[in-house]
């Protein structure tokens, strides 16, 4: 081998060695709201104001044991991160998969109060987070809440606190229809942002919310 040909095998070797590793923890998510069940009970959940999320975690997870799930609120423009007091670790759950993690949401609204319920690559789970809280409406008015996605345009890796989806009613608009005010709700414009939903309390008429994130340890 000529000194041209070593020098070039060994650039591509140093390029393997500082890639490969950043390319492996990278974490990819994907989103559905599609439920893999009959129609009845489609409309059954319809009827009863439910709305359901699944979330797809990809990412090598072979460097790590648990994943921890926080919550923060966003109101009257300050985000506060819920602390249940314990160590991360002991309000986790055991990493079964070391190639990602799938975590589906139901969330029922009744006024202006949520409850979600949560299962973990197919086990319904109680996990130590809040289920049940009150998200104030905008003064004079009511929302519709959804479980909304928070992609993000920058990559996440498996050291980062990724935020998976948030709770939301979208940008909260006002328009005059042939004379009659009339309030509207925009998801998408909200959800396109591609902003972490920790910003999102920056974005006018972007009232109250929650928002949900993951971390591996």
């Amino acid at each position: 081998m000529d000194m041209k040909t070593y020098k070039s095998c060994l650039l591509i070797t140093l390029l393997m060695i500082v890639v490969m590793p950043t390319f492996a923890q990278t974490v990819h998510i994907e989103y559905s709201e599609k439920i893999n069940t009959d129609v009845p009970t489609q409309l059954s959940l319809k009827l009863d104001n439910k709305t359901y999320l699944k979330i797809d975690v990809e990412a090598d997870l072979s460097s790590k044991k648990t994943a921890v799930f926080n919550f923060y609120t966003a109101k009257n423009g300050d985000v506060t991160k819920f602390d249940m007091g314990i160590p991360a670790q002991m309000s986790g759950i055991s990493i079964k998969n070391k190639e990602g993690m799938s975590i589906e949401v139901m969330m029922k609204q009744q006024l202006d109060s949520v409850a979600l319920s949560f299962a973990v690559d197919g086990r319904v789970m109680d996990l130590m987070i809040p289920r049940n809280y009150t998200i104030p409406f905008p003064e004079g008015r009511t929302c519709n809440y959804i479980p909304m996605e928070t992609y993000l345009d920058q990559a996440m890796d498996v050291n980062d606190e990724i935020p998976i989806f948030a709770v939301t009613g979208g940008i909260c608009g006002a328009m005059d229809f042939m004379g009659t005010p009339m309030f509207t709700q925009d998801y998408c414009g909200l959800r396109d942002k591609h902003q972490h939903p920790k910003e999102w309390i920056n974005i006018d008429d972007v009232h109250n919310y929650c928002f949900y994130t993951i971390e591996f340890h």
